[in-house]
């Protein structure tokens, strides 16, 4: 984001602005400054406002947490269903910690009986994620931007709903984690 800056002297001191650089033959890195009169304006560029910073954190955080995460699971970390432990039914997400290990593993049955809702909808859900984020760090890929219709996010809702109910129900033990 450019910023408008005014200049103001103070005494005899005189501020200096670069130019562009101009190279001669003695030096490839020769630069010419002017002298900004008082009260002119000069257009800076902060760093902090640049979307280049910002696609350099998501680029290197977004990665990182996931790493941390795969590590933590892998050291045996697991996650405790609030949802479970306050009324003694499965929510949707009950399994998946166990369901993503078994993953890492490379044990998709025994992720599939953890929580098969976590591999229906997580693998897109993941592969669309990775998508975005590909799209956003690396601008330069030119990649097409996945417009989904209203009717999947109803799908995948109603996907959610379901399953939750079913699992709790007799009869379907087996999409319990």
């Amino acid at each position: 984001m450019k910023r408008e800056v005014k200049v103001s002297l103070r005494g005899d001191h005189t501020r200096l602005r670069p130019q562009k650089p101009q190279l001669d033959a003695k030096s490839s890195h020769s630069r010419r400054f002017q002298f900004i009169p008082e009260g002119d304006t000069i257009t800076t560029l902060s760093a902090l406002d640049s979307p280049h910073l910002l696609r350099a954190l998501v680029g290197i955080l977004a990665p990182l947490f996931v790493v941390l995460i795969c590590r933590w699971l892998l050291r045996g970390g697991g996650l405790l269903c609030w949802f479970y432990e306050l009324t003694g039914l499965y929510c949707p997400g009950c399994g998946s910690g166990r369901a993503a290990i078994a993953l890492l593993h490379g044990h998709i049955l025994e992720a599939l009986s953890h929580n098969a809702l976590f591999l229906l909808l997580g693998t897109p859900c993941g592969l669309l994620l990775i998508w975005e984020y590909l799209r956003f760090v690396f601008p330069g890929l030119e990649l097409k931007k996945i417009e989904l219709p209203v009717w999947t996010a109803r799908l995948a809702l109603g996907m959610v709903a379901v399953f939750w109910l079913l699992r709790n129900l007799p009869g379907f033990e087996i999409l319990a984690p």
